[in-house]
């Protein structure tokens, strides 16, 4: 295989889809609340998502970042409200929390690329911030026991952004699960590819039902969504600002199939995945993140360091784009990466360094590994950047 022969672009797996969406085509109703007699394929996506994860309520949304707004609404959070977020996250994550009005608050990660949990503490104390929207970015997960320890203790409320961790878990617990709030991704480039989409899930009823009706179930729409505690929803009816934010029915019949085989499909990224690291591994300047034994991986992405110099670093990646492999680089200056903080223009205080994060990105790579990527594709990557950097190396 030629390097220029893969197709770098997610794909969806038309084989598999195709029944389902066809059959959602078919009713000629795209809209949830057409269905009143019979359910739409957006209940039966939340209904699997809640069997699958463990959760008694689910909401499906648009985009993940509409479900992250939904839940930091539904907190009520506002213009007065601080929400603590790692600092190495995608820009859509502080974007939601600016929506709301409210200061986002950077905490530096570690060399793991996770939340630092001595640096979550001090950010705590200092900011008096009461919300901690914490980001699994590219499905790297900290200590969730201490993470939840810590929010206890200082009466800190968890919300997950676990768009990058659907199928990950910590001693056997499901990622999303472990806050007030979890909020799943279901866009092209996630574990389950439905072009865009997001998944909502709680157990706090009152949370659940206020969502719901935020998200856009205007006048009596509540009532196709779940048969438990309705007197709830009838309590927020006209009494919540309505988003319009729902995902429709062609999406969640996109994704209920692949949803049904995800184990198969965690399998085999995460096999994807080894082999990477795997055939690799014979590179001495390059290291990959610690494995955990606490943890479940899903790794439809790969992250890894090279220890070389600056300017080496950024001849490589040029070098790697020029031969048709898209990797990422979240070190150097002037990069516009959307993961990086310091592109956050928005932020009203975006003045400030974290040198810790920067210390611990400066020599990260980061390459996409798509789904319907074959041995024989990761076969032929790993020996196009063996063949490229080897020149690096001194």
């Amino acid at each position: 295989m030629n390097i220029k022969e893969i197709n770098w672009e997610a794909q969806l797996d038309t084989s598999l889809v195709s029944k389902s969406v066809i059959e959602a085509l078919n009713t000629k109703k795209i809209f949830r609340y057409q269905y009143k007699s019979t359910k739409s394929a957006v209940n039966k996506l939340e209904e699997l998502i809640c069997d699958y994860v463990g959760s008694k309520f689910s909401l499906a949304t648009s985009s993940a970042t509409n479900a992250i707004f939904l839940a930091l609404k539904s907190l009520g959070i506002d213009e007065n409200s601080k929400v603590l977020i790692p600092s190495f996250t995608f820009t859509a994550v502080p974007s939601a929390v600016v929506q709301c009005g409210a200061e986002p608050v950077l905490v530096d990660i570690t060399e793991n690329y996770v939340i630092d949990l001595k640096d979550l503490e001090v950010k705590i104390s200092t900011s008096q911030a009461k919300y901690l929207l914490l980001s699994h970015m590219r499905g790297h997960l900290c200590d969730m026991d201490k993470v939840v320890e810590i929010c206890k203790k200082n009466d800190v409320v968890l919300i997950e952004d676990a768009a990058h961790a659907l199928g990950v878990k910590w001693k056997g617990r499901f990622a999303g699960t472990f806050g007030l709030l979890g909020i799943f991704s279901l866009q092209s480039y996630k574990v389950i590819n439905a072009g865009e989409g997001g998944i909502l899930i709680t157990n706090d009823p009152y949370i659940f039902w206020k969502t719901v009706v935020m998200s856009g179930s205007y006048e009596d729409n509540y009532l196709s969504h779940s048969i438990h505690n309705q007197e709830i929803a009838s309590s927020y009816k006209n009494q919540l600002p309505v988003f319009n934010v729902r995902m429709n029915v062609l999406t969640a019949a996109a994704a209920i199939p692949q949803l049904q085989k995800i184990e198969e499909t965690i399998e085999n990224l995460n096999e994807k995945y080894f082999r990477f690291v795997e055939t690799m591994s014979h590179i001495d300047v390059i290291e990959f993140p610690n494995l955990n034994s606490k943890l479940r991986v899903v790794r439809d992405s790969v992250q890894f360091r090279i220890k070389v110099d600056e300017e080496s670093r950024l001849k490589f990646k040029l070098k790697l784009n020029e031969a048709g492999i898209p990797i990422s680089y979240f070190g150097g200056e002037n990069n516009n990466n959307a993961r990086l903080y310091k592109n956050w223009k928005f932020l009203c205080k975006n003045d400030f360094s974290l040198e810790k994060t920067d210390k611990n990105l400066s020599e990260v790579f980061d390459i996409r590994l798509p789904i319907h990527f074959t041995n024989e594709c990761i076969d032929c990557i790993s020996a196009e950047v063996s063949r490229i950097l080897l020149p690096f190396i001194k």
